[in-house]
């Protein structure tokens, strides 16, 4: 049974949040100076995500009172995180945008956001949630249709569901949605030359789907595509990804030299890139393939780094679904706790009203009861 391509696994990064950023949106008297633009940090971050982070929360504190601005660079920072595999801190940020969003009354704005979150859900594996915010993006554009200028974030939420249902219900499912949003891309990126990161990527989605299919031809055109897609740019992990996913059709079709040619080509860009969060299935296609080849050195070693980087990222989604976890019963508790104190102070202040009311009553009664006294004494007098 064929293993599936990698490609598809390496959503660890942000790859799918993409353009999920307003880019190209930043000021025009930002671009005038050396402050980082969007796009350079966005394309820095596979390669220096603490760099990113740095950049990005220097940049924050400037754009201070500028919504739109603080919700695109929290995207970046909380992408970054991911990045380093800081899952947790990627959804505490993915919040924070969510937070500045709900007190605008921007629908682009809110779309952008519940796909981010829904994204970071979907690093994690926690389906349930991750559509739950794809659903609510994908419902506001249905009620608020977006600008033209905008028509691409329908394609980052189709592009969302389609890695939500290929991991729910396989490829069947997930290409359609793959192919809707490339319908909303490509006519788009005129206008958004970014965009052609996403097309890249989807491509790359695609051609991973056709391997699990056995249609090689299929799959190399897709992966192809990519690459004429990922250029005049940084698309070092894109560019890894293509040329890994064509090494392993090679392999597939037992022709292991070639495989490793591409899969050499995949290497070098990775490592002069300085990427460390390529998917570490590259590194088992590649041992695997070393292992046809009878090199034992090379097997062994791209197996141990397989098996490290396998452990560390499983490692940090447990540690931050556990954390995240962890805070919200805290939160519930808390919640619940102060929803005890409130009913304890609402039947409190109850019981003191009705203490009040039947002082007042007794009182009442008392001065009526004197008063009959006193008349009745009178009357007994006269």
């Amino acid at each position: 049974m064929i293993m599936k391509i990698f490609i598809h696994k390496i959503k660890n990064v942000l790859i799918a949040v993409g353009v999920l950023l307003i880019i190209n949106s930043q000021p025009l008297s930002a671009q005038k100076t050396k402050e980082p633009h969007l796009d350079s940090l966005f394309l820095m971050m596979n390669s220096n995500p603490d760099k990113v982070i740095i950049l990005g929360k220097e940049l924050y504190k400037k754009y201070k009172g500028n919504p739109k601005m603080e919700i695109s660079i929290l995207t970046i920072i909380g992408s970054s995180y991911s990045v380093k595999k800081d899952y947790e801190k990627a959804i505490e940020y993915a919040f924070k945008t969510r937070e500045i969003s709900q007190k605008i009354n921007d629908y682009p704005t809110q779309i952008q956001v519940a796909g981010f979150i829904g994204e970071k859900y979907h690093n994690l594996n926690i389906y349930s949630k991750a559509k739950y915010y794809a659903d609510e993006a994908y419902e506001l554009i249905e009620k608020h249709p977006l600008p033209k200028s905008l028509k691409f974030y329908k394609g980052n939420i189709l592009f969302l569901k389609a890695l939500i249902y290929r991991d729910e219900l396989g490829c069947d499912f997930a290409k359609t949605y793959y192919n809707k949003a490339l319908e909303v891309y490509i006519p788009a990126m005129k206008d958004r030359e970014m965009l052609r990161f996403s097309i890249a990527d989807i491509y790359n989605e695609i051609g991973g789907c056709y391997l699990e299919e056995n249609k090689f031809e299929n799959a190399k055109e897709s992966f192809e595509n990519s690459l004429k897609y990922a250029v005049n740019g940084d698309f070092a992990l894109l560019n890894a990804e293509s040329l890994a996913g064509l090494g392993r059709i090679l392999y597939l079709q037992k022709n292991y030299a070639k495989a490793k040619q591409e899969f050499d080509k995949a290497i070098l860009i990775l490592k002069s890139n300085k990427v460390e969060n390529a998917n570490p299935d590259v590194y088992k296609y590649i041992s695997e393939n070393y292992y046809a080849l009878n090199d034992i050195d090379n097997h062994t070693f791209y197996l141990n780094l397989y098996k490290q980087k396998t452990n560390t990222d499983i490692s940090a989604k447990k540690k931050s679904v556990n954390q995240i976890i962890v805070k919200k019963t805290a939160e519930e508790n808390s919640i619940n706790g102060n929803s005890g104190k409130y009913w304890i102070i609402i039947i409190l202040c109850i019981l003191i009203a009705l203490v009040l009311y039947q002082i007042f009553q007794t009182r009442s009664k008392i001065r009526k009861l004197k008063k009959q006294i006193s008349e009745d004494e009178d009357s007994s007098t006269g």
